[in-house]
């Protein structure tokens, strides 16, 4: 019998925001384990919140095997690593007053708005250890700043969002985005034309990638039930475009290993690579049923039993700027769209709620609700223009991601 604990431990301020005050303060401590233990090629799992006694965790564990859950695979082993991104943002006791001060200084800077949602500041701690010397390590503290906001002269609930995520805080770099964002959104203008513009995306913003992470998962590939399906080794799309499943720490707030232990070469997996599909992405059950590439996908809660799931994707980025992927075009900032999808046959729409007129550098307007149409193939084949080289914003690792788009007035 094989033994293996999986823990993670939380720490959260959070800060409720509501017309662009202070509503609430939460603060929240969570110390989760499982013990997973394996025997005659099966799994019991048992979890628990908070201290707990490991002997009766492991015996609750071993009863679990009574319920005959299969897992034939060869466990992850004989590998040490920690990984430690924990530094300071805001010290936790200056934390509710800077965003006191902040809300201020927006009130004062944007008066005809107010700002909403929650601002949380998150310490993490994942660990994976088991007796064939597997011993995984991650923590890290991010700050979470997305705010709502809404004219206070619209009908609408919501106008727009403004934020980022990530390791990093600076009020005034803060302030300046926003203001950027309010100011364009006061300037109503006209689509220009109907047609086909250079649309941009923030490389975080998950709508485009929704045919990726729906048709990439190895589950529905191996049952054919993918338009990627049987199609590993052709070129599908732009020779440019280059498609990652990451743990990797520059592109995500998550542990570089995923619920079976398993860490990529780099942290990174390319499912895709210059146009070419190489694999979906599957965790070790699904690799071995179809036959496919393993990638490292497995996902779990504590007390679960691990199974395929998404990881992050990013898209490699370019050698050019945002700037010079726009080449002086009219493009438009996708800032909230709401309702679209993709069809089963890869054709895309979406209608956008706000998007901004971007002239390279900056933000000139705000522009009508418009809809964007394509298909997968298209976005990322023929129309992909690609990832800006640097950061949307100082804070972030967002990047843009600029795809030619056909836009329409609704």
């Amino acid at each position: 019998m094989h033994k293996e604990k999986y823990s993670e431990k939380n720490h959260q301020i959070s800060v409720s925001v509501v017309q662009t005050q202070i509503e609430s303060v939460r603060t929240k401590d969570i110390a989760r384990t499982g013990l997973r233990v394996f025997e005659n090629q099966k799994i019991g799992v048992a979890g628990v919140i908070g201290s707990y006694k490991e002997e009766e965790l492991e015996q609750l564990a071993i009863e679990a095997l009574e319920q005959n859950i299969p897992y034939t695979y060869e466990l992850s082993r004989e590998h040490q690593e920690t990984a430690d991104h924990v530094k300071t943002i805001i010290p936790e006791e200056e934390f509710v007053e800077e965003v006191n001060q902040l809300l201020k200084k927006l009130k004062k800077e944007q008066p005809s708005f107010s700002f909403f949602n929650k601002i949380t500041l998150s310490e993490s701690e994942v660990s994976l250890c088991n007796d064939l010397s597997l011993d995984l390590k991650y923590s890290d503290r991010y700050l979470e700043l997305e705010l709502g906001f809404k004219d206070k002269a619209s009908a609408n609930i919501i106008d727009g969002f403004c934020g980022y995520v990530g390791r990093e805080y600076d009020r005034a770099l803060f302030i300046s985005l926003v203001n950027r964002i309010c100011e364009a959104f006061k300037n109503q203008l006209k689509l220009p034309y109907e047609g086909k513009y250079k649309v941009i995306f923030a490389t975080d913003y998950g709508l485009p990638m929704m045919k990726f992470i729906q048709g990439l998962n190895g589950l529905y590939f191996g049952t054919r039930s993918s338009i990627f399906s049987g199609k590993i080794g052709k070129q599908l799309f732009n020779e440019h475009f280059t498609l990652f499943q990451t743990l990797h720490p520059d592109d995500c707030l998550a542990p570089f290993f995923d619920a079976e232990g398993v860490v990529n070469p780099g942290y990174r997996y390319p499912l895709i690579e210059n146009g070419i599909l190489k694999s979906p992405y599957t965790d070790k059950k699904v690799a071995a049923l179809f036959n496919l590439p393993h990638t490292g996908s497995a996902v779990c809660s504590y007390d679960g039993v691990p199974a395929i799931g998404y990881q992050q994707f990013n898209i490699q980025e370019t050698e050019s700027t945002l700037k010079e992927l726009i080449g002086g075009e009219t493009a438009i900032f996708v800032v909230m769209a709401a309702g679209g999808d993709f069809t089963p046959q890869g054709n895309f729409g979406t209608p956008v709620q706000l998007g901004l007129l971007f002239d390279g550098e900056n933000f000139t307007g705000r522009l009508p609700q418009i809809q964007l149409n394509s298909t997968v193939f298209k976005m990322f084949g023929e129309n992909f223009v690609g990832v800006s080289s640097d950061k949307l914003f100082p804070l972030s690792d967002s990047r843009g991601l600029v795809i030619e788009m056909d836009v329409s007035p609704i």
